[in-house]
Formats: C-alpha cells, structure tokens, sequence
C-alpha cells in the first residue's frame, strides 16, 4: 500500500488515479485521517449463455409455442397437446 500525504495527493491526482487503476492500494493521509483509494472489484462476467440442447430435447421443439392444454369435456380429462386453432369467423 502506497502512502501519501493529502499534499502530494494534490500535487499527483492524475498518477495516483493511474495507479489506483492498475491494482495499488493508495493511503492518503490528513490530519492524522487516512482514506485510502482502491479499484473496485469487477463483478464476474457470465462466460457464455449455457447451451441446454442437451439436457432439453423435443421432436416438436421447433412446435413449442403451439403446445397448449387440451380438455375433453365435462367427463373428460385435461391433458398436454397442441391447442385447437382459434376461430377465424
């Protein structure tokens, strides 16, 4: 950790901000308080969207979008299919 006095900090602002930059720790001292200056820490990038085409198949998968609950009547059960086509009257 680098140490400066509030003087020097003044004096150096933009090589100290260059140092922060490239990873040092910079202590700068004032009236016996110190403040130190540091880069922030980088949040972890995502490396990539994972590719799910292994774990999830379907011959009909290219269908998804018309899959739907079909219901046979009052008697009947509900059960997965492809939706009835709506009305075009």
């Amino acid at each position: 950790m680098k140490r400066v006095t509030a003087s020097d900090a003044r004096k150096n602002w933009f090589r100290l901000l260059d140092e922060v930059a490239a990873g040092e720790v910079v202590c700068i001292e004032r009236r016996g308080r110190r403040i130190l200056l540091k880069r922030e820490v980088e949040a972890r990038v995502r490396e990539s969207v994972p590719d799910y085409s292994t774990i999830l198949r379907s011959d009909e998968a290219a269908h998804a979008d018309e899959w739907g609950w079909v219901w046979d009547g009052p008697e009947g059960d509900l059960h997965p299919g492809r939706a009835p086509e709506p009305d075009q009257g």
